[in-house]
């Protein structure tokens, strides 16, 4: 077939609304019932309602009836409209165990449970077989979080703040944007994982010595992947990628990711930072002359929802400065930041 000007000034127009109202009560109470022990239940009732209207309709190119130049055209950009309507509520709580017995260190173990509200597609939506819109996928499940933390804060000396946390994560339908897999189709939409799980452990301290030396570190340690993902979309090197099934080639939409680190999770995120100060006057106004510096480092991470061997960020460090004066009153410095 010769396609002439079958895409000429060729695009979409999109009409969408999205109402959505949220409402919560909650209650939160700290009991000391035993000397330096406290309790501390939370407990918190949410609802929530949305309501979806998406109309999109294309315009422009070529003007024809033949069958074959249409589905060229629909494989671009084709109609499309839905509605829809969706509420849900949620009991959740937590429950903190706080011990407390010198007022320079604090131990602690929390158990909570929370809930991101249900979900709408209102970006469109990726098509069945038969190129209607996949409405399976025009609600988003919402998303139950329990969560396990335990860790201490303490000032081990005078000028020192040493904090440590270690905790862990499960997210069942864990709601992530993902890319529609269909050719010549650049559309992201919302959808759920089935489960993930984050752990980690927190370690962070400051010391200031007197007033001229501040010091501040932190390092955290992240794992975070999908326990179970079996309807992830294709990663970017595998997009059109077929399989034979009962003697007819298919192309392939969907993978099994489950095992798979999550997007925009590193490993390890450690920073550092100094600052030297010194009395002083400028324009007649008492204060300190400063000057600073921190660093961060940050391990490589996924930038896909579906891991993906091409769109790793590699490793980086960035490194930040000022220079100034500081007063009680004003602050004029210099700085630089990556």
């Amino acid at each position: 077939y010769s396609t002439p000007g079958l895409l000429d000034n060729f695009g979409i127009k999109t009409n969408s609304t999205i109402k959505s109202l949220s409402a919560a009560v909650f209650a939160q109470a700290d009991w000391e019932f035993i000397n330096h022990l406290h309790i501390l239940p939370g407990i918190r009732f949410t609802y929530d309602k949305k309501d979806v209207d998406y109309d999109r309709q294309t315009y422009g190119g070529l003007q024809t009836t033949d069958p074959v130049l249409l589905k060229l055209k629909g494989d671009v950009y084709k109609n499309q409209a839905f509605n829809t309507s969706t509420d849900n509520n949620n009991l959740s709580g937590n429950l903190t165990l706080a011990y407390r017995p010198l007022d320079k260190f604090n131990a602690f173990a929390t158990y909570s449970t929370a809930y991101k509200p249900v979900g709408v597609n209102v970006g469109g939506l990726p098509t069945t077989s038969t190129g209607e819109a996949d409405l399976s996928v025009a609600v988003v499940k919402p998303e139950y979080v329990q969560h396990y933390e335990l860790g201490i804060k303490s000032k081990p000396i005078a000028g020192a703040l040493l904090n440590v946390t270690a905790f862990n994560t499960d997210i069942k339908d864990y709601q992530t944007n993902v890319q529609s897999p269909q050719l010549g189709v650049n559309r992201g939409y919302l959808a759920n994982a089935e489960k993930v799980r984050v752990k980690g452990l927190e370690v962070d301290g400051s010391y200031q010595l007197q007033k001229f030396l501040t010091l501040n570190a932190a390092v955290a340690y992240l794992d975070g992947k999908y326990e179970k993902f079996t309807n992830a979309p294709l990663p970017l090197e595998e997009t059109g990628h077929t399989e034979v099934i009962d003697g007819v080639s298919t192309q392939v939409a969907f993978k099994d990711a489950s095992g798979g680190r999550l997007p925009g999770i590193s490993k390890w995120n450690i920073s550092g930072g100094a600052e030297v100060s010194t009395a002083g006057n400028l324009i007649s106004k008492s204060g300190r002359f400063f000057i600073a510096a921190d660093v961060s480092y940050r391990s490589d991470y996924s930038s896909n929802p579906t891991p993906s061997k091409v769109l790793v960020v590699d490793a980086y460090s960035l490194l930040n400065g000022r220079l100034g004066f500081r007063s009680d009153k004003f602050s004029i410095f210099v700085w630089g930041r990556n």
